[in-house]
């Protein structure tokens, strides 16, 4: 049996109403034989589509605040940057837009330009807290009590 394997520089996965992107290496197709080359790539758990909004989700950044529009709807998280510390102050989602993880992504977001442009953080928000302390704990390293 031949094996397939392809360089996918972005791997997108529909899921329902959803398409979840993620950044790859070289994934492998699997055959008959059971046998694998490379890494394999393990699916998220996809939600219900009821749960799902239809459409893609963008987070915009401005000066001082990550955000993300649903129709008339915007849910964001606010945050000031001073002397190389980014400050998280709050996190603001409609109740038409909870549950479904706006949160997490606006959470995940802010957290990430941090690190990537070499921030301390401080969090005075406690939904960010919970989101670090439950499902991100590598960033607790670079809060500041």
């Amino acid at each position: 049996m031949k094996m397939f394997t392809k360089l996918l520089p972005i791997f997108c996965l529909y899921g329902g109403r959803r398409t979840y992107s993620m950044c790859c290496k070289v994934y492998s197709i699997p055959t008959s034989t059971k046998t694998f080359t490379g890494p394999l790539l393990k699916a998220p758990k996809f939600c219900l589509q009821a749960r799902g909004f239809g459409t893609h989700i963008v987070i915009r950044r401005s000066n001082d605040r990550f955000f993300i529009d649903i129709g008339e709807q915007r849910a964001e998280l606010l945050y000031s940057i001073s002397d190389g510390v980014m400050t998280i102050k709050s996190t603001q989602v409609p109740k038409e837009l909870g549950g479904h993880g706006i949160g997490k992504l606006l959470a995940k977001a802010a957290l990430d330009f941090a690190l990537l442009n070499g921030h301390f953080i401080v969090i005075k928000c406690r939904f960010v807290q919970h989101y670090i302390d439950k499902y991100e704990p590598q960033y607790a390293k670079y809060i500041l009590n």
